[in-house]
């Protein structure tokens, strides 16, 4: 059985650990989800060749993952192009899950957080114009009390 570790307990994969449900996955998956997180369009075969499994085994265990939602979506990763910010935003207490759900929609990294900001949303745009314009966007959905704008230097 494998375990998940947390502090100074262990709990067997597929406990409920707090707010965080771990669904259970022996090593295999893990090294399928390692290789894929590395290279999100690797052939199932060269998956297959490095976890000695057959290639139907492996397009097998992806096809379970992304049903269970561990894996949620392949996507690709660009070099840095333009420029980047991170949009810190203060919301209305009873708003912030719509917030976030619209945050959802114009970026895909949209993060809940403790502090003074309760979502924290990453944006990449073309130039300075574009990500002042995306997060004006921001600024108008509904439960928005204020925003602060981090970019990225370098």
């Amino acid at each position: 059985m494998a375990w998940v570790g947390s502090c100074d307990r262990l709990w067997p994969k597929g406990t409920k650990i707090g707010t965080v449900y771990t669904l259970p996955m022996d090593d295999t998956d893990a090294k399928i989800l390692n290789l894929l997180r590395e290279n999100a369009r690797m052939k199932n075969t060269e998956i297959a060749r490095q976890v000695d499994l057959t290639e139907r085994a492996v397009r097998a265990r992806i096809e379970k993952l992304v049903r269970e939602g561990v894996i949620r979506k392949f996507t690709v990763e660009t070099a840095p192009v333009g420029v980047e910010g991170i949009v810190l935003i203060d919301t209305q207490v009873d708003r912030t899950p719509a917030v976030k759900e619209k945050a959802r929609a114009l970026s895909d990294m949209v993060f809940e957080c403790s502090g003074d900001f309760d979502v924290a949303v990453r944006l990449r745009a073309d130039n300075l114009d574009d990500l002042n314009k995306r997060v004006d966007e921001f600024r108008k959905l509904p439960g928005v009390n204020r925003t602060s704008t981090l970019v990225k230097l370098d």
